[in-house]
Formats: structure tokens, C-alpha cells, sequence
């Protein structure tokens, strides 16, 4: 029977250590839920500088899971490049001296996302001190979308787990206020032999201060008086170690007698566990108490179990009131109460995650905006209730309506303007107006999240534009320049480019660029510039002409007037043969000023665009033959042999004689007054398929290849003529002739050796 009952009340302990320990879990599952199901990142770090811990919304706000951040280093993962190495000092500092500017202060900063970007945060650091353990948590609360006004602070705690260790049972028997019967368990919890636990009386190990509580209690209960038959007393051990004990008694028959059986365990280490576990309870509970969030947790039917202070303050609710039984109370007018009702139903039947903006109403009758999150406590158990968190978000609302009618008003005049305006952040394009879509050909959506690369023909430009441009923004704030950009068709067009930085010289914060058209007042310009350009050359060109006009016609002009003075002074006394030959030199002088003026004349026609063109059949051969013979009379000094090949087939042809006869004597000049003394001349009229084909060559001075191109243009001579005289109108002139024609005319030559015009016509 004595088994029995100690199995029994064994049993008993065992129910009881259970159903404590299923309340600690609650707890737990309470709180961690109540971290899980806040709109806010909780962290925790060790002194190491690795992330420990790392609730939900910490994923949902910078990118990683729990699985990819526990172990890492919190700066490599969250904090910007540029503020790590002043945050790894700064932590190493405190580490070494305790001294910090950040531990148990507010503090709004950036986080690094995932992705790269950053996220404004509002950032609340504190120590944990844990079984001996130190480390630091943090609270991060995401305030990207509205600086300068507060948003709600998610909660997360740190999970912990209250492990409470099931021990063997020590079993006594106390006669007589000494130790009747003691198992080996009993000796061991107690720190003594068997022996000894005989010898010496049951209080020898319990704790001074308990010894009154222990024989109190033993004697009422002998005496039959209703006493508890379960409690707790502490063992002093003679190193100095306290040691509590979990004690069953009950009375029983032990040899004749009334005896005390008691059955004790040690639950030394479940009573430190309980102690650290308040200890943590009530700092959650200050947590959760001190929080900008309200959090509530309900039953499975929607109503409140317990909530914070902060939940009160937000719904307007007197000092000291208690929360209404029913969440629906709290809801203003307008249907928002069914969109919640909606959501906790989603969320005590489905365990699915809630989240809405509800207007409400204060007692007051001041309206208020409030964001509503809920989770369930356990997908698997609904009767556990759900968790929920609200924040005031009345003052975002209000910013958001502002922004709103501000950023209508402003795109209504941006998008007026005549200039295009865009908004670029690290030289990405945020927002661009319409004008700006105009200019560069691309639409809102291609532009918008695109570098503004997209607008410069290379790689190398838009690098080389952007250090001159980023010196200018960093030193003053503004950059004003004009520039050549490119359409989305590739047409390039030329902008007044005027950029400012948004805050003062930081060009992180962005750049408003201005773009103004100015395409068609840069032409301009370049043809003003080419048309000064092309009008200072022909000034230069006519100079020379003039010049070289002067020259020609004084030579010929001065041997007239000494051939016209020798007969007029000599004449009666020259001989009849020396007076021909005088007056045949007059006649070639002035045949001579008669080809320059024609030359002068056709020129004026060919710019004037009036040169007359009257083709009729001629004696082609005849003609040639009637060319090379003036071409021989015209050198004075007989300086060069001409030499014809006129083929027999070249008998008749349609041409307009005068302007055939320009081009062909024109060649032949030329070619006599570029060759070397004593050189050869070779003319010849072929036909070549229905084409007559007309070559003049000769072994002079030749023509730079680079030249030959600009070689037909008015008043152009080459550059290796020399003192040789010439008008540069000629070949301008043959060419003209040569397209009236229908023809072509070619040039091939290598200077000092040949040079060869082929004409066809």
C-alpha cells in the first residue's frame, strides 16, 4: 500500500510539474507570438557581433530570413558601407570601455536592404543580461514612408525556453521526528549517506530558516489538523549550496505509529528557471507596457484577455480604465468595424495573418487612423486566441493627404512646363515631366528606374560628362553646361542642361535637372559659323583670283604694248618678216586675254548657274586636230611636243563645240605648263563602247594624292605648283562642262612621274 501511494502521489507531482510547466509554455507561446505578430524587426546580437535572433518582420523589412541572418555579422548585413567601419569602432569601443551613444536611445537612421537600397529606420538598442550571458537587442521600426513623423515601433522579444527538468524522487520516513526509512535518491538529493540520514534527524540539512515552517507543519498534521500536504522547503548543503526540494507528505501507519511519509525531489534548478523566467516576464512586461504600439491579445471569440497601455492611450481611454470586453467597441462609424470583424474571423478560424487601416472614433469625438495587425496564437489550437497590434497612423494619413494635393499641384505645373525636368537619384531617374518625355522620345515607364545613360550614345561619354558634372555638384550645388543628347530614335539634339542638388552640395539626396531645347539654335550657329566660314575663304579665293587675274593679264597686256611700240617706232625700218612676226605675237597676246576672259565669263555663268549648253554634230577629229594645233602656237618658248592619236572612229559627234573646246584646250594647257622643259604632251580621241573618250597626258609635276578630291573646286591649285602662274578656275570649269555633257571625269596621277585626265562623254 505504501508503494501505491507513492506511486500516487508521485503521479501527483508529476501532474502538477506538468501543468506548470504547460503554463510557462503558454506564456511563452504568448509572448513569442506577441513578437511574431508586432509590425516591427526585432534583433538580437551577442557580443560577438552576430546576429542571434531575427523575428519576422525583420524579413519582411530587410530581405533576409531568419535562416540567412542568425550567424552573420549585424554589419555586414544591415548597416550601409559607409557608417560600418564607425559602427564596428564604435561597438568595440563600448565592448572595452562601456561607453555608447547609442545603447538606450532612439536613434533614426538607414538600414541596408537585401536588394541593395536603403531603408529608413527608426533604431532602439539595449542590453540583455541572461544567465550570466550578455548580449544586446534592438527594436527597428521601418519609417521610409514619412520622415520626421513617428511610426509605430514593432516588438520582438527574444524567444526563450523555460526548460524544467523532470527529477527521481527522494522518499523518507520520519518517526518521531527522526528518519525512520531513506532510498538511496533521498541520500543523494540530500548530499549524504544512507547511514548518516539515519543518524541524524530530519532537519539536519533543511535550511535554518525553514526548520519552524517543517516541525509546524508535522505536528498538525499528526495531530490530524488540515494542513497542506505539498510545499516547498530549501536544504542547506555544507558547501554553502542551497538546494529546494519539492516535498509530497502524507501520514501513515509505520510500525504501530503514525508516521510521516514524504516523497521530495530536487527542483533547485526549476526554481532558478522560475526565478530567471519572472525576471524576463517582467521585462517583457515593461517592454510591452512602454511600447508606441498597442498589442492585444484575444480570446478565440474576440475578446480582450489583456493589453497594454499603449493601447488605451491610443483609443483615447481614461487613465486607470479598464479595456472594453468587446473589440468591435473600439471601432468608430463608417463599416470599419466589419472589415476587422472580417480579419479576426481570417484570423481565429483560418490562422491566417491580418492587416487593414481602420478610422475610428475617441470618446472625445476626434476621428484617428490606426493600422490594425493580427496573428493567431496557434494555427493548431484556435481556442489559444489571437494577438493583435495597432498603431496610430492618423499623423501619416495627414501627410500622405498633403503630399498628395502637393505632388497633384506640382505635376500640374512641372508637366506645364517648357522645359523637361527630371529628378535623379545616383543617377537613376525617379520622376520625369512631360516635356522631358517630349525631348528624349522614351515614355514615363522607360524612363522612370533607368540610368540616365539611356540618353548618351557611349559608355565613355556619359563617364566622362559625369566626373566634371559630380566635381561642379559637389562643390557648389549646381552644374549649368550645355550638352548633346540622344533621342530614342538616335537623333541627337543639344540642351541648356541646369542641375541643382536637392539638400545643398549632397548629391545623394538627389538632382533636379532642367533640360531646354536649344537643337535649332546650335544650327544656327554651326551655319552662321560654316557660312563665315565658306565667306572668308571666297574673300581669300578672290584676292588670290584678282592677284593672279592681274598677273595674267599684265603679261600679255605688256609684251601688246612693246610689240605696238617696236612697229610703231621701228615699223618702216623692220623687215616684212620680223613686222609679221610682231603683230603675230600681238595676235596671240591678245588671244591669249581673250581665253582668260572667256574663263572669267564662263565662271561667273557656272555660279550664276546660266551656262548656256547648245549640243549640235560636229567634226570631233577636226576639232582636236584644231585644239592641239592652237596649243602648240600658244607656247612662246616651244617648250614641250604635242602629240595626237585621234582615231579614225572619232568622226562625228553631238556636242556643244564651245564648251568641248574649253574642256580640251583647258587640259592641254595644263598639262604643257606643268611639264619640264623639252617634255611630251599626249592627246588622244578614242571611242569605247558608244562613249567618246578624251586623254591628255603628260610626265610633269603630278598631283598630291590627298589633293585630287578638292581638285574641281573653284580658285584650288595644288600645293606643289609652285611659281607657277594660274587662276585655279580652269578644272572647275572643265568639270562643269564635262556634266553638262552627261559625262564623267577622271584623274590619275603620281607626282614627279604621270598624270593622266580621262573625260567621257
Amino acid at each position: 500500500m505504501a508503494t501505491q501511494t507513492s506511486h500516487r502521489t508521485q503521479t501527483e507531482n508529476e501532474t502538477a510539474l506538468l501543468a506548470r510547466i504547460k503554463v510557462l509554455e503558454t506564456r511563452e507561446r504568448l509572448l513569442s507570438n506577441l513578437i511574431d505578430s508586432a509590425r516591427d524587426a526585432v534583433l538580437e546580437m551577442g557580443i560577438d557581433g552576430l546576429i542571434t535572433n531575427w523575428n519576422d518582420s525583420a524579413e519582411r523589412m530587410l530581405g533576409w530570413s531568419a535562416s540567412e541572418a542568425i550567424g552573420r555579422r549585424m554589419s555586414d548585413l544591415i548597416v550601409p558601407h559607409h557608417h560600418r567601419s564607425a559602427h564596428e569602432a564604435g561597438f568595440a569601443m563600448h565592448l572595452k570601455t562601456g561607453v555608447t551613444r547609442t545603447i538606450n536611445r532612439l536613434l533614426e537612421i538607414e538600414a541596408l536592404h537585401r536588394d541593395g537600397s536603403l531603408v529608413a529606420i527608426e533604431l532602439s538598442i539595449f542590453t540583455i543580461n541572461m544567465e550570466g550571458r550578455r548580449s544586446f537587442g534592438a527594436f527597428i521600426r521601418d519609417i521610409s514612408s514619412r520622415r520626421g513623423a513617428e511610426k509605430a515601433l514593432r516588438l520582438s522579444e527574444e524567444r526563450y525556453k523555460a526548460v524544467v527538468e523532470h527529477v527521481d524522487e527522494g522518499m523518507i520516513v520520519i518517526k518521531d521526528e527522526r528518519i525512520a526509512y531513506s532510498n538511496a535518491r533521498a541520500a543523494e538529493i540530500a548530499g549524504m549517506t544512507l547511514e548518516d540520514m539515519q543518524k541524524v534527524g530530519f532537519l539536519h540539512r533543511v535550511h535554518p530558516d525553514d526548520h519552524e515552517l517543517v516541525l509546524t507543519r508535522q505536528r498538525r498534521r499528526l495531530a490530524g489538523e488540515d494542513v497542506p500536504s505539498r510545499y516547498e522547503v530549501r536544504l542547506l548543503l555544507p558547501d554553502g549550496v542551497i538546494r529546494w526540494l519539492g516535498i509530497s507528505v502524507t501520514a501513515v501507519p509505520w510500525d504501530g505509529t503514525q508516521a510521516l511519509l514524504i516523497f521530495y525531489s530536487d527542483i533547485s534548478e526549476r526554481k532558478s528557471l522560475e526565478s530567471k523566467l519572472r525576471e524576463t516576464l517582467e521585462q517583457r512586461e515593461v517592454i510591452l507596457e512602454n511600447s508606441l504600439v498597442g498589442i492585444a491579445f484575444l480570446t478565440h471569440a474576440g475578446k480582450f484577455r489583456w493589453s497594454n497601455g499603449a493601447l488605451s492611450r491610443i483609443f483615447g481611454l481614461a487613465q486607470g480604465a479598464r479595456e472594453p470586453a468587446e473589440w468591435s467597441s473600439l471601432l468608430g462609424p463608417g463599416g470599419t468595424e466589419s472589415s476587422v470583424q472580417v480579419g479576426i474571423a481570417s484570423v481565429v478560424h483560418d490562422g491566417l495573418a491580418f492587416q487593414c487601416d481602420v478610422q475610428s472614433r475617441r470618446p472625445d469625438g476626434s476621428d484617428f487612423w490606426v493600422t490594425v495587425s493580427g496573428k493567431a496564437v496557434s494555427v493548431l489550437d484556435k481556442s489559444q486566441g489571437s494577438v493583435w497590434a495597432v498603431m496610430d497612423i492618423t499623423h501619416r494619413k495627414e501627410l500622405e493627404a498633403a503630399l498628395a494635393r502637393a505632388s497633384s499641384e506640382r505635376e500640374a505645373i512641372y508637366n506645364s512646363a517648357l522645359v523637361g525636368i527630371s529628378f535623379n537619384v545616383n543617377r537613376q531617374i525617379h520622376w520625369v515631366n512631360d516635356k522631358y518625355e517630349e525631348m528624349t522620345g522614351y515614355t514615363r515607364d522607360e524612363l522612370v528606374g533607368t540610368s540616365s545613360r539611356i540618353l548618351y550614345a557611349d559608355d565613355s561619354t556619359y563617364e566622362a560628362d559625369w566626373r566634371v558634372t559630380r566635381a561642379a555638384l559637389v562643390r557648389d550645388g549646381v552644374y549649368i553646361d550645355e550638352r548633346q543628347f540622344y533621342r530614342r530614335n538616335g537623333e541627337g539634339f543639344w540642351v541648356q542642361l541646369a542641375g541643382r542638388c536637392v539638400h545643398g552640395r549632397s548629391i545623394e539626396s538627389g538632382v533636379i535637372w532642367t533640360l531646354l531645347d536649344v537643337t535649332e539654335r546650335k544650327r544656327a550657329e554651326d551655319n552662321i559659323r560654316a557660312a563665315l566660314a565658306r565667306e572668308k575663304e571666297l574673300n581669300d579665293l578672290r584676292s588670290r583670283f584678282v592677284s593672279m587675274t592681274s598677273h595674267e593679264f599684265r603679261t600679255p597686256l605688256a609684251a601688246i604694248l612693246s610689240a605696238a611700240e617696236l612697229v610703231r617706232d621701228f615699223g618702216d625700218r623692220m623687215p616684212q618678216e620680223e613686222r609679221d612676226e610682231i603683230l603675230g605675237s600681238i595676235g596671240v597676246g591678245v588671244k591669249r586675254m581673250t581665253g582668260m576672259l572667256d574663263r572669267v565669263l564662263l565662271i561667273g555663268q557656272v555660279e550664276a548657274e546660266m551656262l548656256d549648253f547648245r549640243p549640235q554634230p560636229i567634226d570631233v577629229r577636226a576639232l582636236c586636230a584644231e585644239i592641239a594645233d592652237d596649243a602648240r602656237a600658244l607656247q612662246v618658248d616651244k617648250r614641250c611636243e604635242v602629240l595626237t592619236r585621234l582615231s579614225t572612229d572619232c568622226t562625228k559627234g553631238l556636242f556643244d563645240a564651245k564648251l568641248l573646246r574649253h574642256i580640251l584646250s583647258n587640259l592641254l594647257s595644263n598639262a604643257i605648263k606643268y611639264s619640264p622643259p623639252a617634255g611630251k604632251v599626249t592627246f588622244s580621241c578614242s571611242v569605247h563602247e558608244g562613249r567618246t573618250v578624251f586623254r591628255v597626258e603628260n610626265a610633269g609635276i603630278g598631283i598630291p594624292a590627298e589633293e585630287i578630291p578638292h581638285l574641281f573646286q573653284s580658285f584650288q591649285r595644288a600645293s606643289n605648283v609652285g611659281d607657277i602662274p594660274g587662276t585655279g578656275l580652269g578644272l572647275a570649269i572643265v568639270k562643269k562642262c564635262v556634266e553638262l555633257h552627261g559625262g564623267f571625269i577622271d584623274v590619275n596621277s603620281e607626282p614627279g612621274k604621270l598624270t593622266c585626265f580621262t573625260v567621257t562623254l
